[in-house]
Protein backbone atom coordinates (compact mmCIF):
# COMPACT_ATOMS: atom_id res chain seq x y z
CA UNK A 1 0.00 0.00 0.00
CA UNK A 2 3.06 2.29 0.56
CA UNK A 3 3.98 1.70 -3.04
CA UNK A 4 0.87 2.80 -4.24
CA UNK A 5 0.97 6.28 -1.99
CA UNK A 6 3.66 7.16 -3.34
CA UNK A 7 2.92 6.50 -6.42
CA UNK A 8 -0.14 8.90 -6.10
CA UNK A 9 1.82 11.96 -5.30
CA UNK A 10 1.23 15.46 -6.67
CA UNK A 11 4.63 14.86 -8.47
CA UNK A 12 3.53 11.87 -10.29
CA UNK A 13 1.13 13.72 -12.67
CA UNK A 14 4.09 15.36 -13.42
CA UNK A 15 5.23 13.03 -15.85
CA UNK A 16 2.11 13.82 -17.76
CA UNK A 17 2.67 17.34 -17.93
CA UNK A 18 6.07 16.60 -19.58
CA UNK A 19 3.83 14.95 -22.19
CA UNK A 20 1.37 17.38 -22.59
CA UNK A 21 4.68 20.16 -22.33
CA UNK A 22 6.59 18.60 -25.08
CA UNK A 23 3.63 18.09 -27.39
CA UNK A 24 3.16 21.42 -27.52
CA UNK A 25 6.82 22.84 -27.97
CA UNK A 26 6.65 19.99 -30.93
CA UNK A 27 3.80 21.56 -32.52
CA UNK A 28 5.17 24.88 -32.02
CA UNK A 29 8.23 24.29 -34.00
CA UNK A 30 6.43 22.80 -36.59
CA UNK A 31 4.47 25.19 -37.41
CA UNK A 32 7.15 27.60 -37.49
CA UNK A 33 8.84 25.66 -39.68
CA UNK A 34 6.27 24.62 -42.25
CA UNK A 35 4.65 28.10 -41.99
CA UNK A 36 1.35 26.41 -41.25
CA UNK A 37 -1.59 28.94 -40.62
CA UNK A 38 -0.78 29.46 -37.27
CA UNK A 39 -0.12 33.49 -36.38
CA UNK A 40 3.14 33.93 -35.40
CA UNK A 41 2.37 35.52 -32.13
CA UNK A 42 0.69 32.38 -30.99
CA UNK A 43 3.68 29.82 -32.20
CA UNK A 44 6.13 31.93 -30.02
CA UNK A 45 3.73 31.95 -26.88
CA UNK A 46 3.17 28.01 -27.59
CA UNK A 47 7.27 27.84 -27.92
CA UNK A 48 7.10 29.63 -24.07
CA UNK A 49 4.96 27.71 -22.60
CA UNK A 50 6.20 24.39 -23.93
CA UNK A 51 9.65 25.10 -22.54
CA UNK A 52 8.94 26.76 -19.51
CA UNK A 53 6.75 23.49 -18.39
CA UNK A 54 9.27 21.46 -19.35
CA UNK A 55 12.20 22.75 -17.64
CA UNK A 56 9.62 23.00 -14.36
CA UNK A 57 8.10 20.14 -14.55
CA UNK A 58 10.86 17.85 -15.83
CA UNK A 59 13.32 19.87 -12.86
CA UNK A 60 10.35 18.03 -10.45
CA UNK A 61 10.11 14.82 -11.50
CA UNK A 62 14.27 14.68 -11.95
CA UNK A 63 14.62 15.18 -8.33
CA UNK A 64 12.11 13.49 -7.18
CA UNK A 65 11.87 10.40 -8.88
CA UNK A 66 15.59 9.83 -10.14
CA UNK A 67 18.22 11.75 -8.24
Amino acid sequence: MDFIKNIIRPEFFDIFGIAVFSFITVISIWAYKTQKPLPKWAILILFAIGIAGLIVDGTIVLTTYIL
